[in-house]
């Protein structure tokens, strides 16, 4: 991709290659996703930023800022009541998990390697259900299975249960850490800052990107624009009013 772009626009990337990898790409985040490639972030905001897409830039930025804001401490004040109720896992895993035992009930399972936690487990045919059965390497030191689903989503699915069932293990100690109430309620108890009132905010200089600058780094594609500070971008509307639009650039320019 590198290579690509650095045959459309040598500038664009080397400024790409000066920045981190693991700051902008997911092939880098060392396993952050569980290996991967793709991210359900923005589809997970979609109800936050619902009836807000049409706004301007500036002011979806802030909508979704103050959004978020109220939507944390709702969910870390459930999390919280959860785990003062005694709740140790996500509500959501705990049921996958017990569904998936009626058909790890039905499976096959042998033992090859006792020391390692290596089996191999038959799945029959279930017609009435759909399932097309076959055999699968199971390997619960590593924590994998050929079906791809516990390397996917760290938590046990049938192979897997039907494998503990073998040593009776519990499947429970094959769930990880983040769908435990705990580390959920850490991460939704994340505070957003109050943001001060737009006519406290200090003065911002455009001396170094002036407007015409900016205008034209847009109208020639430039990848100048990505150096921008994000507060050359964010200039209110009412700031802009005050100054009388003497440069001419509004917000339809950027």
């Amino acid at each position: 991709m590198l290579a690509i772009l650095h045959s459309v626009n040598k500038e664009g990337a080397d400024y790409l290659c000066n920045i981190p990898f693991e700051q902008w790409t997911q092939a880098y985040n060392g396993g952050l996703r569980y290996g991967h490639m793709t991210s359900n972030l923005a589809e997970y905001i979609n109800s936050v930023l619902k009836g807000m897409r049409h706004l301007l830039i500036t002011a979806v930025v802030r909508e979704t800022y103050f959004r978020l804001a109220a939507l944390f401490p709702k969910r870390a004040t459930s999390y919280k009541g959860q785990m003062q109720g005694g709740y140790v896992w996500c509500a959501k895993v705990l049921r996958e998990i017990n569904n998936e035992k009626a058909g790890a009930n039905t499976m096959h399972t042998v033992c090859h390697d006792h020391d390692n936690l290596w089996f191999r487990v038959t799945e029959f045919d279930r017609p009435n259900q759909g399932i097309i059965g076959g055999q699968y390497r199971v390997h619960l030191r590593n924590r994998t299975c050929d079906c791809g689903v516990f390397d996917a989503l760290r938590y046990p699915w049938a192979h897997v249960i039907a494998a503990c069932q073998n040593l009776h293990l519990d499947p429970m100690m094959y769930v990880d850490q983040v769908y435990k109430i705990e580390y959920m309620y850490n991460v939704w108890r994340h505070v957003f800052p109050e943001i001060p009132d737009e006519c406290k905010w200090p003065s911002v200089s455009l001396a170094p990107f002036s407007c015409y600058r900016i205008k034209n780094c847009v109208a020639n594609q430039r990848v100048d624009l990505a150096r921008l500070e994000y507060v050359t971008i964010w200039i209110s509307e009412k700031e802009r009013t005050n100054r009388g639009c003497e440069d001419g650039v509004g917000t339809q320019a950027i």
